[in-house]
């Protein structure tokens, strides 16, 4: 019998059990368990302890991403310089602080873990040519022991031919031809005191046969506020050396008040994407009468 009740003891104890450290009356088995009676004082001590036993939590993971920007112009040469990649690994780590009945709980913060270094660099395999405005642009990263690349803006579809994972040393390899934007600034106009807009395309060579669309806002430039909008529009013609905008019908300019011009252009054919540039200014001028005309 007295193996038995032992058995009954320790089978309460174990269901029982918890990091309580408060002390419980003893046990005679040899009168018997009423293990009722074991579980109310062990539930009373339970209430009187405020000790938790600190437990860590392993939490998540995280690294910080080193990245490297390369870029190949038409006359640069087919191999980049060696470059160093560096990503820092940390850890989240958290422990149980208090009594959870009294207010407590998780404090966490993160821990450095490993650091990854490698060398890396990029070469383009039988290099196609490119047009003086265009550039071959690549982004290197390393993300913990993870090597990658991306294009950014390339003139062609190229393809991996060697390097990734663990070797940094990357191969490319051109396939067919992409559109790229057209030159910010490879049309720039000039605005005279006749309200003249003479725009010279520097590039004009490279889209012979093409067109081309010029979208111009003039403004009155007003001190310390908003320039209010004179006139606006868009003209499209064939590709030339020059463009001109003749300004003089369209209303009266106000004495001693200075007047220029917001321009963008977008190439129409194959050579270039037919996307806007930017938007540049000319210079300010004054000017009394106002007109617009369009000559090549």
């Amino acid at each position: 019998m007295k193996s038995t009740r032992f058995a009954i003891a320790i089978a309460l104890a174990a269901l029982i059990a918890a990091p309580v450290f408060a002390k419980t009356p003893a046990v005679n088995f040899d009168d018997g368990v009423d293990a009722s009676a074991i579980l109310k004082e062990v539930k009373a001590a339970a209430k009187k302890d405020a000790t938790v036993v600190p437990a860590q939590y392993a939490g998540p993971r995280r690294t910080d991403t080193d990245c490297v920007s390369v870029s190949f112009g038409a006359n640069d040469p087919a191999s980049s310089p060696t470059f160093s990649l560096r990503s820092q690994e940390y850890y989240e780590e958290c422990y149980q602080t208090g009594d959870p009945r009294q207010g407590g709980g998780r404090q966490c913060y993160e821990r450095v873990g490993r650091t990854y270094h490698e060398l890396a660099s990029v070469t383009i395999r039988d290099r196609q040519p490119l047009l003086p405005w265009e550039r071959d642009t690549f982004r290197v990263c390393l993300d913990g022991p993870w090597l990658s690349i991306n294009e950014i803006e390339t003139a062609y579809d190229y393809r991996l031919v060697s390097g990734g994972n663990y070797n940094g040393a990357y191969v490319l390899a051109p396939g067919r031809k992409i559109a790229q934007r057209p030159d910010p600034i490879g049309v720039l106009g000039d605005l005279n005191s006749s309200m003249k807009l003479t725009l010279k395309d520097k590039w004009a060579s490279y889209y012979a046969g093409e067109s081309i669309e010029i979208k111009y806002t003039l403004k009155k430039h007003v001190q310390n506020w908003f320039d209010p909008v004179i006139a606006e529009g868009s003209i499209t013609a064939a590709v030339a050396d020059s463009y001109s905008v003749d300004l003089s019908k369209s209303g009266n300019f106000e004495n001693g008040k200075s007047y220029y011009i917001e321009y963008s252009i977008r190439r129409i054919g194959q050579v270039s994407k037919d996307s806007f540039t930017r938007t540049l200014e000319t210079n300010k001028v004054s000017r009394a009468n106002l007109s617009i005309a369009f000559n090549k």
